[in-house]
């Protein structure tokens, strides 16, 4: 990292949190004049967007020219979340982390209830039914209350799912709900408790999205929603940074870490650096949102997972201990590292991101069932 040109950055936060905005675009232009250009294109793209994010926050002249000098990588962006799943250690070992704690709840069961917090396109849940098919612990009927809202994800994930369980011989109701899961209204909470088969609840970077409220945290009420449903568990993939703070100062720091960390394991995949530069841009949005946007409009609020689980403890949940599986998995860059409450993938020491389970702790008052457990992967 060019530290000269990070101070520079941190310094431009500052002047901007203190409401001189005059002092912050002189600077932003005197780094993207004088710095940034003479970086060279790989090594300067991680001061580059924070840069632009920064621009754009204080509608600075140089929002145009960055965004120029942004565009030559915009324009290699094909497939990108293909390319993460694929190539990056923190995403494509997420997926299948989570799909393993929910196939030791889903599965085992007659009939079981999915409550999916922004479902997407259904790509993961898909994948736990072919781990459900391969354990040979497929229910013979899955209720999945899919709440997300964007609508043409939900038809997706409608169809894809369909699919998969009639491929499977899995009878299925899929009930959707098109709205985020802070605007369910009561009735659409009874509804979900009407289930009285074991209920597992799932949120894949979905959770963070929650916004922010004065007064109790929405999260917290939300999470206490949740509990009253007794659910046998709940898991939660999550970044692990502080995004979630109200000062500017400390979510650019934060966030400079983490993505920084991020980006310097983008570098050492073997990949072309046309697809690394992708993979970068992947995140330019993010980026944008944490630094760029009006506190009230922000929605990329991560939180370091030792937040998330406290929360869960908070709401009245039991963090999961049996993560023995995880540490057969191995990867060359990134540590598995199970701990209390969650599995990290850790990079440099710092986890990036975490897989988070908790259950309910205490015998359902509804007529659900505890889970059957399978034996830890080696």
């Amino acid at each position: 990292m060019n530290t000269l040109t990070y101070a520079t950055l941190l310094t431009v936060a500052q002047e901007a949190a203190a409401g001189r905005d005059d002092n912050a675009r002189t600077l932003l232009a005197q780094l993207v004049d004088d710095q940034l250009q003479d970086e060279g294109r790989g090594s300067s793209l991680h001061h580059v967007l924070f840069a632009s994010a920064l621009s754009r926050r204080l509608n600075s002249e140089k929002t145009a020219e960055l965004n120029l000098y942004l565009r030559q990588f915009r324009d290699t962006q094909i497939s990108l979340f293909n390319l993460l799943t694929r190539h990056l250690p923190t995403v494509a070992l997420t997926a299948p982390l989570a799909n393993e704690l929910l196939a030791r709840f889903v599965g085992g069961h007659d009939e079981v209830t999915l409550l999916d917090i922004g479902i997407g396109s259904g790509h993961q849940e898909v994948a736990m039914l072919q781990l459900l098919g391969e354990q040979g612990r497929l229910p013979r009927r899955l209720n999945v209350i899919a709440i997300e809202p964007d609508a043409g994800s939900l038809i997706e994930s409608q169809s894809a799912l369909f699919e998969a369980t009639a491929e499977a011989g899995v009878e299925l109701e899929f009930v959707p709900i098109h709205k985020v899961v802070e605007d369910l209204t009561d009735a659409e909470w009874a509804e979900i408790d009407s289930f009285t088969c074991p209920l597992v609840v799932n949120a894949s970077f979905a959770a963070h999205h929650i916004r922010c409220t004065e007064g109790e945290p929405l999260r917290d009420q939300v999470f206490r929603r949740i509990r009253a449903l007794e659910p046998s568990a709940v898991v939660l993939a999550e970044p692990s940074s502080n995004h979630h703070a109200a000062s500017l100062v400390e979510r650019f720091e934060a966030a400079f870490k983490h993505f920084g960390l991020t980006f310097q394991l983008i570098d050492e995949l073997e990949v072309t650096p046309a697809e690394a530069a992708a993979m970068k841009m992947f995140f330019a949005r993010e980026i944008e949102d944490i630094v760029a946007n009006a506190e009230e409009s922000r929605c990329e609020r991560h939180e370091p997972v030792e937040a998330w689980v406290e929360r869960l403890r908070r709401a009245g949940f039991t963090p999961y201990a049996d993560f023995d599986f995880a540490r057969g998995l191995r990867n060359d860059r990134v540590r598995v590292a199970p701990r209390d409450g969650y599995v990290a993938l850790e990079y440099a020491d710092e986890p990036l991101v975490a897989v988070i389970c908790a259950t309910s702790g205490v015998p359902a008052a509804t007529p659900r069932k505890a889970p059957a457990l399978l034996e830890a992967v080696a």
